[in-house]
């Protein structure tokens, strides 16, 4: 694994509910300068939403959190669907990713348990953080640290854009488009 000590202490920190002084974009401007290519190209994968199918990534790290990732969405989606009612088709693979993330389906219940969906994103978003922190360990200063600290930052800006009035307005906006109005 490549060193980049420079690049993760020119970074500055992400507290939970705090502003960063640096978006997403800037990182990965900053990031790209001091990444060697095969790094690079693992940060130009980086998501919030992983690929409905598995694929490795070259991050150990990243392909980790793209299965606890894909575990929590197929449990939100196992969840919701009972909720609701209804079945839903999983195939061996996803039941095999659920079975393998167990903690994704006790977060995905905890989640559906919430009144309110703004609550309910804000658990999500904090049980993901909670899993990049896990997963990545004790790496400081390589690339599997620089690949968190693009999550973090993401889940970070992803949180930034919550807002009640902006829910309200999507609510309404998608109520009324079933409703035909």
């Amino acid at each position: 694994m490549a060193q980049y000590y420079y690049l993760m202490a020119t970074l500055p920190g992400i507290l939970p509910g705090a502003p960063v002084s640096i978006t997403y974009g800037e990182f990965r401007e900053n990031a790209e300068r001091f990444l060697n290519r095969k790094d690079r190209s693992v940060l130009e994968k980086i998501s919030l939403e992983p690929p409905r199918v598995p694929e490795k990534t070259g991050s150990e790290f990243l392909d980790r959190w793209f299965l606890r990732e894909r575990g929590l969405r197929l449990a939100l989606e196992r969840v919701r669907a009972s909720k609701l009612k209804r079945d839903i088709n999983v195939s061996g693979v996803e039941e095999a990713i659920i079975n393998e993330a167990a903690e994704a389906a006790s977060a995905a219940r905890t989640a559906a348990s919430f009144d309110d969906p703004l609550e309910a994103e804000r658990f999500l978003d904090k049980t993901r953080a909670s899993y990049v922190s896990e997963l990545l360990g004790t790496h400081s200063f390589d690339s599997e640290s620089v690949f968190a600290y693009a999550l973090m930052l993401l889940l970070h800006e992803r949180e930034a854009r919550f807002s009640a009035e902006a829910g309200s307005a999507s609510y309404t906006t998608i109520y009324n488009q079933i409703l035909g109005e």
